[in-house]
């Protein structure tokens, strides 16, 4: 038998829990969450929706992780939208090392 856990709110999952629970959906929300959770007393939770698409890359990229980066890509389910969500970043940021 198998189950199918997704979609979960985590953000009710975690007030269920006895923590409070954050959920940000829009970029113009993060602030106001932020401040709401670092005002709160005791756990919460954060639950933020991101593109799966978008690749979580570093701020300073060494050199080998830019390398094998451009290597692994084209074998990555969904390279293509992740290579259109690059190409919207200043290529300095995003790959030069």
């Amino acid at each position: 038998f198998g189950c199918e856990l997704q979609p979960i709110d985590f953000a009710m999952a975690a007030e269920a829990m006895g923590a409070k629970g954050f959920r940000i959906e829009r970029a113009d929300q993060i602030e106001t969450v932020l401040d709401q959770a670092f005002a709160t007393q005791g756990p919460v939770v954060i639950e933020a929706l991101v593109d799966a698409y978008e690749p979580l890359m570093p701020p300073k990229m060494p050199a080998d992780y830019a390398k094998n980066f451009r290597q692994a890509l084209p074998r990555t389910p969904g390279h293509e939208r992740i290579e259109e969500n690059i190409a919207r970043e200043p290529a300095k940021s995003m790959m030069d090392a």
